[in-house]
């Protein structure tokens, strides 16, 4: 029988995604240990650096205010501009600006019967995306409304086939799931930085070597705390703290810490937290997740190109749903430095799709597909880069939201984090999480003598 080590410590964080790494660094000033299943640190923050550039594998951007701005500026991290970018839509070989609606709706290669519904679609999202960003009672009113229904509710009597792919391929893109899925209040949110200018969302940008540029400095001040390689089994609560069981290469250990941060994915949560209370089990059931296969591309082209001036270039009617141009954040000036780095992007039912396919299947794919898009990249593109992710952006489904709340509350010794707690979830949403679990923990805990 093997013997399970015990170990003892102040504070236990599971997860070292960008919430469990925020809630770690504000409790660094404690006995504090983080333990991570993968063999590395960051969770869906995954960058690929190459010279001068950089792809993010996972999540794309970095934006909004709080925590995970502070860091990065603290950190002296360079942030690459995206003023002046905006987003297109490629459709029948032609790429047109989205920002620009009467470009976008009559510019573009589509009938009527598409500019119509393309028109009605645009209505409807760009009508309510004031009233997610108010604070009165006839916002609330709209935001209650847009909780309850689903996001589909854009398509409502729209014949045209080519907006109703154009909204799937928007979903998918941005969400990494259908418009039936989710409720409409994020699905509006998302798909108003699309068709409005991004420069209008705070902080959109690219962290010079890409998002994961933080989570490394974040690991490295962390040091030996981070235990990588050392899934957790279950987190049960006692009479005086918490007792969390894991594996580690040596064999399984019980650690015995005053409070825990449990900092994953709704469903692992459920699985690993052995008394959980019944409304929390609810609340974290009604979370759904997005998912995505990405392949990215550094790129050996020279001068000026058709995307530079793009961070986002939607693609309906190709294998992937988006190109994401990382390489943007760098275009500044009339000199362009060589190279690039291009990320296609496949979310929702195409994911489902793609992940019945090997990984040359999909990386042979995308590539013919983006050459079909860009054919002067022919000889250009580097080695395909691919990931798969089953569980990346969190949504909910109409009424879900309702028990958002109970998520940010701790039960007895026992702390969440992660962007499943806030309303729109981001990257910035996971470090604000992580940063309030962790700082709510340090006013728990007993003063150290």
């Amino acid at each position: 029988m093997t013997s399970v080590r015990e170990e003892t410590c102040e504070v236990v964080v599971v997860g070292a995604g960008m919430a469990g790494l925020m809630a770690a660094t504000a409790l660094a000033d404690r006995d504090v240990v983080v333990l991570e299943a993968a063999d590395r640190a960051g969770g869906r923050v995954d960058s690929v650096r190459q010279g001068d550039y950089w792809i993010n594998v996972g999540t794309q951007f970095t934006e909004g205010t709080g925590p995970l701005i502070d860091a990065l500026r603290r950190h002296r991290v360079p942030m690459g501009t995206l003023e002046g970018k905006s987003v297109a839509l490629a459709l029948g070989g032609k790429q047109v600006d989205t920002s620009n609606p009467f470009a976008l709706m009559f510019q573009s290669r589509m009938s009527f019967l598409d500019r119509l519904g393309l028109a009605a679609v645009g209505t409807r999202i760009i009508a309510n995306v004031p009233f997610l960003e108010m604070d009165n009672r006839w916002a609330n009113r709209v935001r209650a409304k847009l909780d309850a229904r689903r996001a589909d509710f854009v398509l409502r009597g729209v014949k045209s086939d080519l907006a109703r792919t154009m909204v799937r391929s928007w979903s998918g893109q941005w969400m990494g799931c259908e418009p039936e899925e989710t409720a409409a209040t994020q699905f509006v949110y998302s798909m108003g930085i699309l068709l409005t200018d991004p420069s209008k969302v705070p902080n959109l940008s690219l962290p010079e070597g890409g998002n994961q540029t933080l989570t490394d400095i974040l690991s490295k001040d962390l040091g030996e705390r981070i235990r990588l390689n050392s899934p957790v089994t279950s987190v049960q609560r006692t009479a005086d703290g918490v007792v969390v069981d894991y594996d580690s290469a040596d064999g399984p250990v019980r650690l015995k810490a005053q409070r825990a941060v449990v900092a994953v994915p709704a469903d692992l949560a459920v699985r690993i937290v052995r008394d959980l209370p019944a409304e929390y089990r609810k609340a974290f059931a009604d979370i759904r997740y997005g998912r995505y296969v990405v392949v990215g591309f550094f790129t050996h082209e020279e001068g000026p190109q058709s995307w530079d001036d793009y961070l986002a270039v939607s693609t309906p009617e190709l294998s992937f749903q988006a190109v994401f141009n990382h390489a943007a954040a760098l275009r500044r000036g009339a000199t362009r430095k060589p190279g690039g780095a291009l990320a296609c992007f496949a979310g929702g039912a195409e994911a489902d799709k793609l992940f019945e396919l090997s990984d040359e299947e999909i990386v042979g794919r995308f590539t013919a597909d983006l050459l079909k898009l860009y054919p002067e990249l022919k000889g250009k593109l580097g080695e395909g880069i691919l990931r798969r992710h089953p569980r990346v952006v969190p949504f909910w489904a109409p009424g879900g939201r309702a028990s958002l709340a109970t998520l940010r509350e701790n039960f007895g010794p026992v702390y969440l984090a992660g962007d499943y707690q806030l309303d729109v979830p981001s990257l910035a949403d996971a470090a604000n999480s992580g940063q309030q679990a962790g700082e709510k923990v340090l006013a728990s805990l007993p003063p150290r003598d």
